[in-house]
């Protein structure tokens, strides 16, 4: 059955390769990538390695290269849509019916739309909120007051939403209004069919970007900045709204500040409740904090929590019977997800916010530091329900303690919680230890790998200098369009002076999705392609790419590398026409040319 791209897209993002693949191998953290023994060849050294960030694996062994899908196509022995729907299963997506292509192609169209119409919107606000009119200077002003400088506005993208009916539709006239309706920007009258007026009015907003970096929707804060025609000041307005569910929106499967927060390259995010509570924590300096949407913890977001290497959370909750429950309820998602669970209850404050206004970052880190475990948290909350100078109160406690302790997978751990347990009760640890036995269930059986498939070994390269630039040059115009643009316009290097048809259909790829600025993945790049010689090319390109710290950095690797590209090609047509004295001078005469190029960013 055939899928369109942009479902392909959502379950090859829902899947992150690093979990899927750790299922089948044991794989080891090393800088950027996670390496293990690889399960196409036999092999004693690891070779085998996934890059999280650019969601492939590569071998460097075997070759054997690909995205999640083409992982699991190998490993199971299956084509394409088999593997689809083995994914999509795994992370409970619907894929669309057969017989329905019509229905997913909408919806995908649905998709694009609001991605763009949502870009299009966080500009306009943001540009609104940084105006001069004096909405906006309340609005700078009252951030100004909670701590809010100009350079998170800039990060988080803050903006303003106008204290009038139709602010954003005018702007976004281009477009048809039912377009922006189901987008969740604005809302169809209930009087009558033709009139329209915007969702969000005389709010702070906050976009919410996906793992795609697509702006999916928007939280709005109400502001009492002007009474023109908006919301403002109608005491029964929301305090905060989100976008509506949209086919690109659901508030259930996003974390705020995620895009920022997986930056921060930690093993460890912190999670709190709410905007203003994220923009606070990253105000402070911890930028390893998202936060929930209004919603309960769960399996989705435990996945965009390990697809941002993430193996420990703190949880920051309210220190009330509400905060208990919260935890209570997040703690046995995370874990099942094999993401460590810290507990930290704010004293004296009714959130992170007030508390860094009151106390500061300094003080707020002692806190972190003293988060509890989450089965020291679980342990603390049920020795609170239970008198423990009587014998039922200790008897209680225990059992119920025990139940916890169950869960853990750790002899030495159980043993130590054992053992506060023990203190606590004044119960013998053999008796809490037998009581513990009780709950414990069986072990899980260890996945079964399929037989390793046998992969051709790599060709071998007979300039690795040359063939280093290539794929160096490839992979920068792939994901920096502003050098694909500067290089097509500059003319200096057709397509045709790659060594290789593959490369040189990599580099027509480029140029050619300059022109639109798409950033194509390592997975829609493999898609073009069948022959897995060629998929292997690509694998090679992106799994081990330079990264630049700054455009100079950039502009410079991409000159040096033309350059070595040019004057190969040059040298293999002086080889070719050596005995013709004329053109091999005016060769002669382009390679010192070559050497005087210059290519800026700036021309892209």
């Amino acid at each position: 059955m055939y899928y369109p791209p942009e479902i392909v897209s959502e379950v090859r993002a829902l899947n992150d390769v690093v979990d899927v693949v750790a299922g089948y191998v044991k794989l080891t953290p090393r800088a950027n990538n996670h390496f293990g023994l690889c399960p196409f060849h036999s092999e004693k050294t690891a070779s085998f390695s996934v890059n999280r960030d650019k969601q492939i694996f590569y071998c460097f062994g075997c070759g054997a290269s690909g995205d999640v899908v083409r992982f699991v196509m190998q490993m199971e022995n299956m084509d394409f849509p088999e593997a689809l729907k083995l994914l999509a299963s795994r992370v409970h997506f619907k894929l669309p019916e057969k017989g329905t292509s019509h229905e997913a192609r909408n919806n995908a169209n649905l998709r694009k739309s609001a991605a763009e119409l949502n870009k299009r919107a966080a500009r306009y606000y943001y540009d609104y909120l940084n105006s001069e009119n004096s909405d906006a200077q309340n609005a700078r002003k009252y951030l100004e007051e909670r701590g809010v400088t100009q350079v998170l506005i800039k990060r988080f993208g803050i903006g303003l939403s106008p204290a009038i009916w139709d602010g954003l539709l005018t702007h976004l006239s281009d477009a048809p209004p039912e377009e922006i309706v189901a987008a969740g920007l604005a809302v169809q009258s209930r009087k009558s069919e033709t009139r329209f007026y915007d969702r969000f009015r005389s709010r702070l907003t906050f976009p919410i970007i996906d793992q795609q970096n697509r702006v999916v929707g928007f939280g709005g804060r109400i502001l009492d900045v002007s009474d023109k025609g908006s919301n403002a000041g109608d005491k029964q307005e929301a305090k905060y709204i989100n976008t509506p569910e949209t086919a690109l929106f659901r508030k259930s499967e996003h974390l705020y500040g995620l895009n920022l927060a997986r930056k921060a390259r930690g093993s460890e995010l912190i999670v709190v409740e709410g905007y203003m509570d994220v923009i606070a924590m990253h105000q402070h300096g911890f930028n390893n904090t998202v936060g929930v949407l209004g919603t309960a913890l769960n399996d989705s977001h435990v996945r965009q929590l390990r697809g941002a290497s993430c193996a420990s959370v703190i949880l920051l909750m309210d220190s009330d019977d509400a905060g208990n429950r919260a935890a209570l309820r997040a703690i046995p998602v995370l874990t099942k997800g094999g993401i460590k669970v810290k507990i930290l209850e704010i004293p004296d404050a009714k959130d992170p916010d007030e508390f860094l206004t009151r106390f500061g970052a300094k003080r707020f880190a002692g806190l972190l530091q003293a988060a509890k475990s989450h089965i020291a948290f679980q342990v603390d909350l049920v020795r609170g329900r239970h008198d423990l100078s009587t014998t039922d109160g200790r008897v209680g406690f225990t059992q119920e303690a025990a139940k916890i302790l169950a869960t853990l997978p750790s002899a030495i751990e159980t043993d130590a919680y054992a053992a506060q347990v023990a203190a606590a009760s004044g119960i013998s640890p053999a008796a809490i230890h037998a009581e513990i036995n009780k709950h414990t269930s069986g072990g899980n059986s260890a996945q079964m790998l399929t037989t390793p498939h046998n992969m051709q070994p790599r060709s071998q390269r007979a300039d690795y200098g040359l063939i280093k630039a290539q794929k160096g040059l490839l992979h920068l115009v792939l994901t920096a369009p502003s050098a694909a643009r500067a290089l097509k316009k500059s003319g200096f290097l057709p397509t045709g002076e790659m060594s290789g048809d593959i490369y040189a259909r990599l580099l027509a790829l480029a140029y050619e999705n300059a022109e639109n600025s798409a950033k194509l993945s390592p997975g829609d790049i493999m898609d073009m392609l069948e022959n897995p010689d060629e998929q292997q090319a690509v694998g090679e390109i992106f799994i081990d790419a330079p990264e630049y710290p700054d455009t100079s950095a950039m502009e410079k690797a991409l000159n040096d590398m033309v350059k070595k590209i040019k004057l190969a090609w040059l040298d293999n047509q002086i080889e070719i026409q050596k005995t013709d004295l004329k053109a091999v001078n005016k060769l002669h005469f382009e390679k010192k040319n070559t050497l005087l190029l210059n290519i800026t960013m700036r021309d892209g």
